[in-house]
Formats: C-alpha cells, structure tokens, sequence
C-alpha cells in the first residue's frame, strides 16, 4: 500500500516505471520470438551435448573454488593428508578444464567474441573515463554547465559513439557493438541537448556504413537518445540511480533486438540476434556498470562540501572570539570587585 500511495503522489516516479514496463513486455516478446526459433530449428535437441560439456566445467569449476578456499583451513588444523589431496583435486580439475579448451570449440565459439567485445569496451571506458575529468564533464554532472559546456560535452560523446560504431565484434555474419550505450549514458547524463543530436548523428552513421540490419539498428538508436533524454527529463535531470541504468540498458538492448526481429525477414533476423544478443547485453551492461563507478569515483571529491567547510571554520572562529569575550568580561568583574574593595 505505502509502494502504491508513493506512485500516486510521485507522477515521476510511475512514468519511469511504466517506461520500464513497457522495456519489460518488449523483452518478454523477444525471448517468445527466440523460444518458438530454437524450437523450430530443434537447437535444445542438438545442443544437449554441448550443454553437458559446459555444466561439467562449470560444475568443476565450483568443487575447484570450493576446495580452494577450504584449503588453508586443512592446512592450519595440520591435517597435512587431507591438504595433500585437496591440492592433487584442484591440479586434476584444473588439467581437465585445460584439456577441454584446447579440445572443444566452445572456447571459440563462446569466449573469444566475450573477450573481444570487452577490448572495444576497454578502449571506450578509457576514453569516458578521459573525458570524465575535464571541467566541461563536471559542470554538466554538477547541473551548472553553460552553452560551451554542453556543446562539448556532445562533441566528444559524439567521437566515443563514433568509435563504438566503427570498431565491432563480427560472430557468424553478426556484429557486435555498444554505440546505444554511449547514446543512452548522454541521454540521461546531458538530457535532450545531447542525447537526442547525438542519437540522430550516430543513426545516420550507422545507417551510412550499411548492411542488412542498417535500418532497425538506426531506428533503434533514435528512440535510444530520445527514451534516455525524456527519463532525464522526468528524473529531475539527474542520472539514474542504483541500479536502474544497468537494467535500463539491459532491457533495451532487448528492445533494440526485437526491432531487428521486427523490420527485418525473420530467416535472417533470428539467427542474427541470436548471435549478436549475448554479446550486445554483455558489453553494454558490462560498460554501465563500470561507467556508474566512474561517476561515483568522481562525486567522492564532491562530498567535501567547501563552502559548508568555510561556514563551520568561521563558526568555530566565532566560539574561539566568543570565550574570550566571556573571559574579558570575567576580568572586568574580578577588577570591578577589586575597585569596589578599594
């Protein structure tokens, strides 16, 4: 009840969860459309040894962690037998996973586009991280930017989501990228005057380097730079907190998904998404979490509230003046009491 009350006296609050709701039934379609393919293409039937191989090495991978950190307790009781067998376990799991990546293609397959797609995320962080400690980043975060600043500020947001388009993860004909990510951080970091520019440039680029799914990637990132900049709107123009970013970028890059689904022939689309998905959800979830440590790296500095540091210094300069008027006065009386002996 107290959940509900709060909606009805905070309109903001219900509008950013009705978008959320909204990214949510979009996602639910998507993974309605994904089920009914791997049905279809008899993926659960044909997969079940794959899915065997991945559970044996993740379940070994558990006993190994496990095991590990029981270690140096065997060790400290002296139970010098047990420690021994223990370490023998750990080299056997250990020789067992190694034997099955140099064996199995699944480290290809899998692995690979992983450690890919989070070196051109590695080369956009540093590059947001760069820009996080000019001055034009601080005053846009602080609410006090002028014209300059924010101009700026989407001009070098507009070369990182140049990077993030140019430089992608090709898997099976797919290509992996987080251009809506850098679109939907300027949204709800610098609200309409730099999101949505920033998503119509980003759009046509994209559009211009062709393919198949130009269109729906483009279109994708219109609504991106559009969404973003309206919740920065409704937040107050201020970034989201928590962990609400996180799942608003999940949960587009699921709607950004259905769209390729939706404006391209389903033949090509479904295993087209069904390569790219993983990929896409995993760097730009990845890449919002670590920029949301990024910003709260830099508000640490900002706790120390100067101004309210200069108050209390001159409050305390006041007390200090304070007791020694207090004692002043304590002298005049003791000497007007002298007087009056006199």
């Amino acid at each position: 009840m107290s959940h509900i009350k709060k909606i009805r006296t905070n309109p903001k609050s219900f509008l950013i969860s009705l978008i959320f709701l909204v990214l949510i039934i979009f996602n639910v379609v998507l993974f309605a459309y994904l089920i009914r393919f791997y049905f279809m293409a008899g993926f659960f039937k044909s997969s079940v040894e794959m899915f065997g191989q991945l559970f044996t090495v993740i379940s070994a991978i558990i006993i190994l962690g496990f095991i590990s950190t029981r270690l140096p307790q065997l060790r400290n009781m002296g139970n010098s037998s047990l420690y021994e067998i223990g370490y023998l376990i750990i080299i056997g799991l250990l020789s067992i996973i190694i034997s099955f990546f140099n064996k199995s293609t699944i480290a290809d397959a899998f692995v690979n586009p992983f450690v890919s797609i989070f070196e051109v995320l590695s080369v956009v962080l540093i590059l947001m991280l760069i820009m996080s400690k000019t001055r034009f980043f601080k005053n846009v975060k602080n609410g006090v930017a002028n014209k300059k600043d924010m101009f700026i500020c989407f001009l070098m947001f507009l070369v990182i989501a140049v990077i993030s388009t140019t430089y992608v993860v090709e898997v099976n004909d797919s290509y992996a990228n987080v251009r809506n990510l850098i679109v939907m951080i300027s949204g709800l970091f610098g609200g309409p005057v730099v999101g949505i520019p920033l998503a119509i440039l980003s759009a046509v680029y994209r559009f211009l380097m062709g393919g198949t799914t130009a269109f729906p990637c483009s279109v994708s990132t219109i609504i991106c730079g559009f969404l973003s900049s309206v919740i920065y709107v409704i937040n107050k123009k201020k970034f989201l907190k928590g962990y609400r970013p996180v799942l608003l970028i999940f949960l587009f890059v699921g709607f950004e998904m259905l769209m390729i689904v939706w404006l391209t022939p389903q033949n090509i689309s479904i295993p087209y998404i069904n390569n790219l998905y993983p990929l896409m959800a995993f760097g730009n979830v990845l890449g919002m979490i670590l920029f949301l440590m990024i910003i709260r790296e830099q508000e640490k500095p900002n706790e120390i509230d100067y101004e309210e540091l200069r108050i209390k210094e001159l409050e305390n300069t006041v007390e200090e003046y304070q007791d020694k008027i207090d004692k002043l006065e304590e002298d005049v009386e003791i000497l007007k009491r002298i007087n009056d002996l006199d």
